[in-house]
């Protein structure tokens, strides 16, 4: 290649890299809030442990089984024993939030809850106040069926006046379908639509799990209900904090309709499944040529530096360093599952904190960040001092037995 034609082409190609990275350094900047949501979400995740609704049946996923269960309580003539109780702490969480539209507790002294009534969910109306409340039940993410709220609107109308209707879902996501509802009932029915979350591990806004579910198990007097209750909410955070965070992937969606910005996160995803196989080529790198008393270091399968091996006496002491987009763990370990623990971790230092790996097999671990490369070669440079005395000093006959 003619020399100015090549100096050209690597001018251009290092221009590229600049302009590339810069975009990548803009992206990742601008995606920083969006990445924490969703972390924290991730790291709600939680364990249901030891629960009676999941060790009967698997039918918890289901509509109705929650229906079924929220009826139960609000009903003031429940086998809780409760009266209006549960019932008056659900319209109190209804009250909360931005709404402007107050539903009064009196008007709900002679309630009766109805399962499935002209298909409703759960109906709650008084025949006193002649008011009513619609419950719409969307915890396991159903798609809502053709004008759904309006017919029930329209249906219980007829006979009460609908002071809210409330749309249960799992997490503040989900939304009623309101593309085939009239301009008349986008005003009237918005007026009263009360959008519930099920929990809301991030946010301070009203949710079922804090707002009714807790405040109803410090006001019980029966044991029963105040477990039930208490199994019923560890259900709710689990199937919430278990279920993809659609509203921060919502926002990355938006970010990544902007510019070339889905370009730049696909350029970065792969940078990141590349990244453990780069963290070993630099350890590799740098003992390739320095590895004594190790034989060689070589990678399996190309994210694994393998430093293989110190023979000594009846051990084959390998370190293997595996790294990941998180960082490196290093194995200290015998391949024929000799106590390394005994002979070794006693006599080097650098080897003290380390973690049994699997009980056994010769093997112990540390954890390092991805970000802590220094330490991990300084770890890495004393273990090759330290064999190297351990060997010497077996040779010249004043190593401790």
């Amino acid at each position: 290649m003619d020399q100015s034609l090549k100096k050209h082409f690597i001018e251009n190609w290092k221009k590229y890299l600049k302009i590339h990275s810069l975009e990548i350094q803009d992206f990742l900047y601008k995606s920083l809030s969006t990445s924490n949501s969703y972390s924290k979400t991730f790291e709600a995740k939680t364990d249901i442990g030891f629960n009676v609704f999941t060790l009967a049946s698997d039918l918890y996923y289901r509509e109705n089984f929650h229906s079924d269960i929220i009826k139960s309580f609000l009903d003031p003539n429940g086998a809780h024993n409760e009266n209006s109780k549960y019932l008056h702490t659900f319209i109190d969480l209804l009250n909360k939030g931005k709404s402007k539209n107050r539903i009064e507790v009196k008007d709900f002294q002679y309630s009766t809850i109805e399962r499935e009534r002209n298909n409703v969910d759960i109906l709650v109306t008084d025949e006193f106040s002649r008011k009513a409340i619609i419950i719409e039940n969307k915890i396991n993410n159903a798609v809502d069926q053709k004008r759904q709220l309006p017919r029930y609107f329209e249906i219980v109308r007829k006979d009460f006046e609908v002071v809210a209707i409330v749309y249960l879902t799992l997490n503040s996501s989900k939304r009623p379908d309101k593309n085939d509802w009239t301009d008349e009932e986008l005003e009237t029915i918005s007026g009263i639509l009360k959008i519930i979350p099920a929990y809301e591990p991030i946010t301070t806004n009203p949710s079922l799990y804090t707002d009714w579910i807790l405040p109803s198990i410090i006001l019980s007097d029966n044991i029963d209900s105040s477990l039930i209750l208490r199994q019923y909410g560890k259900l709710i955070q689990y199937l919430n904090t278990n279920t993809m965070d659609t509203v921060t992937l919502g926002k990355f969606y938006d970010s990544l309709k902007q510019d070339d910005n889905l370009e730049v996160a696909i350029s970065i995803r792969n940078m990141l499944n590349d990244f453990p196989e780069y963290l070993a080529i630099r350890i590799e790198d740098r003992y390739k040529e320095n590895c004594h008393p190790f034989k060689k270091i070589w990678r399996y399968q190309k994210r694994d530096a393998v430093f293989e091996a110190f023979e000594f006496d009846d051990y084959y002491i390998k370190i293997d360093v595996w790294c990941d987009e998180n960082g490196y763990t290093v194995h200290f370990w015998d391949t024929n599952g000799k106590d390394v623990i005994s002979d070794f971790k006693k006599r080097i230092a650098v080897l003290s904190d380390f973690e049994i790996y699997k009980e056994g097999t010769g093997n112990i671990k540390k954890r390092f960040h991805a970000f802590e490369e220094a330490e991990l070669f300084k770890f890495i440079d004393e273990i090759i001092k330290e064999l190297k005395l351990f060997k010497k000093n077996d040779e010249l006959g004043v190593l401790e037995k």
